[in-house]
């Protein structure tokens, strides 16, 4: 493996640990995330000997929906209101925020996350990709730009970056569409929106 494609896979591991760590609720469409969050969450809460209120608070830990319904809603309040920034960065950053503060988010948000996490860090080419049947949304490291919506047109050196489904992966360019086709029903994604 290229140390450049190391250096990538390493760095989106890190991006999902970031976000999972700054997200710890996770996401409301995704089980997993709902019972684990519940689990944990509730019982460090609730602490060792949990008085009534202490079982009460850990008991709202169940209402993961609600927590990413606020971020969306937050979202639109900010939208509607005139406070969105007007440029892409900037509105990723207002999400990313909104995300962390809310400690809940689906892959939209979760992933939002991620591409700040990496713009940051000066990570280029970098790209906010979405399924091309809208089910799903993630990162992508190397992709070439304007290469278009079908994975093999990508490049070898191209790293998948998803915290939602807690993962990073190489996408070798031969390999992609049926990686994205065996994990998500469908072997195309749509770059929405790319820095080089």
């Amino acid at each position: 493996m290229a140390a450049d494609v190391t250096r990538s896979l390493a760095t989106a591991r890190n991006a999902v640990m970031y976000v999972k760590s700054n997200v710890p609720f996770g996401a409301s469409n995704r089980a997993g995330d709902y019972v684990e969050s519940y689990e944990k969450n509730r019982k460090a809460i609730e602490g060792e000997n949990p008085n009534a209120l202490d079982k009460l608070l850990g008991g709202m830990t169940a209402f993961l929906p609600l927590l990413t319904g606020a971020n969306r809603a937050l979202q639109i309040r900010d939208e509607l209101s005139g406070r969105a920034a007007t440029d892409v960065i900037g509105r990723f950053r207002q999400i990313s925020a909104l995300t962390i503060r809310t400690k809940a988010g689906n892959c939209n948000e979760q992933s939002i996350t991620a591409f700040i996490f990496l713009y940051d860090l000066g990570i280029r080419p970098l790209a906010w990709m979405h399924l091309t049947n809208g089910k799903h949304a993630f990162v992508v490291i190397g992709r070439k730009p304007g290469s278009g919506a079908d994975p093999s047109g990508w490049g070898d050196e191209v790293v998948v970056c998803d915290p939602w489904n807690r993962e990073a992966y190489l996408l070798p360019a031969v390999q992609g569409p049926g990686i994205l086709q065996a994990k998500w029903g469908c072997k195309t994604a749509t770059a929405v929106f790319g820095v080089e």
